[in-house]
Order: C-alpha cells, then sequence, then structure tokens
C-alpha cells in the first residue's frame, strides 16, 4: 500500500512538471506571435491622418510581400534619399509630385508647413509656392512616415526646384569634419555616408542671414546643402542652416 502510494504521488508531481512545461511553452510561443502595432502620423490640410501597421506588416506592400510587385530588383533608397520627379499640381499648401525614382512610377502629396523649405536647386535661394508651375523637375526630402492612401501624403521638409542646366544639390547633415592636410584640405563626412573635399575654393554661405560662416560651423548635426564639382568629389559651394542657438546644432 505504501509503495502505491509513493508510485502515485511520484505520477502525480510528475504530470504537474510536465503541466507546468507545457503552460510555459505555451507562453512563450503567444509571445513568438504577439504582433506589436506601430502607428504614424501625417498632417494634412483636413486633420493628422495616423496609419497603424504591426511590426510583421511594416514592411510588406499591398500585394502582402516585402517588396513592390514588379520591382523585385529594384534597390529600395536610403532614408536620406529624396524623391525625384515633376510637380503635378499646387493648392491649398499641398503639392502632388509625379514621383519617379528607384522603381516608382506614382503620384505623392506632400504637405508644405510653415517650416518646409522650398528651394532654388540653383543658388539655395527661397521659392515661393506660387512660382512653382507644373512640370517643374524637383527633389524633394521628407519624412519618413507616409499615409496609406491612394496617392500616400507626406510632410515636407525640403524641396529643390532644379534650374535648366543645374544639377541637384544634397541636404544632408554634417557628421565629422576632418583636420586639414598639408594643402589646406578638409575632408567632411555627412550622415548620408558621402565624403566631401573642401578647398579653399569652396564657397560657404549663410542662410537667410547676414552671419559670416566658415569652415569651423560645420560642427556635427549641422544641416548643410552642398553641391559638387564636376567630377564630384570637391565641394563648390555649400549653404550652412542656422539653428535655434546658432550654426552649431
Amino acid at each position: 500500500m505504501t509503495k502505491n502510494m509513493k508510485r502515485m504521488t511520484a505520477l502525480a508531481c510528475a504530470a504537474m512538471m510536465i503541466a507546468s512545461m507545457g503552460i510555459t511553452g505555451c507562453g512563450k510561443a503567444d509571445g513568438q506571435t504577439k504582433e506589436e502595432t506601430k502607428t504614424t502620423a501625417v498632417e494634412t490640410p483636413a486633420g493628422t491622418e495616423t496609419s497603424a501597421t504591426t511590426e510583421n506588416e511594416a514592411g510588406k506592400l499591398p500585394d502582402g510581400t516585402g517588396q513592390e510587385s514588379g520591382a523585385a530588383d529594384t534597390e529600395s533608397a536610403s532614408e536620406s534619399d529624396p524623391m525625384m520627379g515633376t510637380i503635378v499640381s499646387v493648392e491649398d499648401g499641398q503639392l502632388t509630385m509625379h514621383r519617379q525614382d528607384n522603381g516608382f512610377d506614382e503620384d505623392v502629396v506632400i504637405t508644405i508647413a510653415e517650416d518646409t523649405k522650398v528651394l532654388d536647386a540653383e543658388n539655395g535661394y527661397p521659392v515661393e509656392l506660387s512660382d512653382l508651375k507644373e512640370g517643374n523637375t524637383i527633389s524633394a526630402y521628407v519624412d519618413e512616415a507616409m499615409t496609406l492612401s491612394l496617392p500616400p501624403i507626406t510632410n515636407g521638409l525640403l524641396i529643390l526646384v532644379q534650374a535648366e542646366g543645374y544639377d541637384f544639390p544634397r541636404y544632408t547633415k554634417v557628421k565629422e569634419l576632418m583636420a586639414a592636410n598639408t594643402e589646406g584640405e578638409r575632408i567632411l563626412t555627412a550622415e548620408n555616408g558621402i565624403n566631401y573635399m573642401i578647398t579653399a575654393e569652396t564657397r560657404l554661405l549663410p542662410y537667410l542671414t547676414r552671419n559670416i560662416v566658415s569652415e569651423e560651423d560645420l560642427t556635427e548635426g549641422t544641416e548643410i546643402l552642398i553641391w559638387n564639382d564636376e567630377n564630384g568629389n570637391k565641394a563648390e559651394k555649400i549653404v550652412v542652416f542656422q539653428g535655434e542657438n546658432g550654426y552649431a546644432k
């Protein structure tokens, strides 16, 4: 009798251990399949439009895959890459462009806020929205958030309007400025990963101020607009954008 009771007790303990392991395993499985919901918000004239996606769905396009249909071989653009295309219309504080780059061929609506910069690609001077025309070629730097509507809507950061015969400058931030070499040349590394050579011939210009800017103002995090020479290895001109507390950011 005593042996039977001990055996039953041992079996009961084993059953409890197995049940406990099963519960723990189920909890882990649930944790693995749980999806984290993320939301993004984009300003529109009608208010703020919010789109929600789960972590598993965030990288998927409407066809349910991680790549656009018919564009399997297209290299995705990095976060610092602008959208390229032509203006379709400008009205009610919004610019509609037809985007044609990196495999995209679609209309995109860009909300132009008070702090959105619209500049001439030749000289970096401001351009009024009323001066923008249908068919103008533009390079648009926009917020990462974009609605899932058709056409998609996003917030504009900086819009460059191309002047005939001029290539687009690059809008980026300073990551590091190396010390000058024996010839007085310095290498500026930008956040987009590109190295630019600054020489004595490089023109440094302030944005909308009469302040004098120098290489010392090219500190980490400072926003710049940079033009390269024809060979693409020397900076011809750099516009330095002033922050709230001066040029250092």
